[in-house]
């Protein structure tokens, strides 16, 4: 009985020396934002797939560098850059807006792609705006989402 009740207040106390460490971390500068859709883009060796994207204002595309070699992906009108995406890493960005953004490997200019938000990509609608892209990351596993 008595190791029992040490046992209860040897939790209690972790409880209190855990539970407002994990309240600080949320101030940690990391914002979160809702995703409407997730779409996945593979990289490859020479190719984006799929090569044209359709999406829905507020969809999120996810790229993953699944070659052997390190590719970008970059915004022909500058929006966005990657940066180098080594074998493995991935970038997202978030679009609002509509109309077709294209873009490209910086290091494989003949790598392109585009992504169309919102329909037909009518040059009178708002074009497409990525929202802050996220930094490039080292993915353990295919990301989630809807994926193509």
């Amino acid at each position: 009985m008595r190791r029992l009740l040490h046992v209860a207040a040897l939790s209690v106390i972790a409880l209190l020396v855990f539970v407002p460490t994990a309240g600080a971390q949320q101030d940690s500068g990391v914002v979160t934002a809702p995703v409407n859709n997730a779409w996945s883009v593979s990289i490859g060796d020479n190719f984006f797939a799929p090569t044209d994207a359709a999406i829905e204002p507020g969809d999120t595309i996810t790229w993953t560098n699944e070659g052997a070699v390190p590719h970008t992906v970059t915004a022909d009108d500058g929006s966005f850059d990657s940066e180098t995406l080594n074998p493995g890493d991935s970038f997202a960005v978030a679009f609002s807006g509509q109309g077709t953004l294209t873009y490209h490997c910086e290091i494989h200019p003949e790598m392109v792609g585009s992504v169309t938000v919102g329909g037909s990509g009518d040059a009178s609608a708002e074009p497409p705006t990525p929202a802050a892209p996220t930094e490039s990351m080292p993915m353990e596993t295919s990301p989630g989402g809807s994926g193509y």
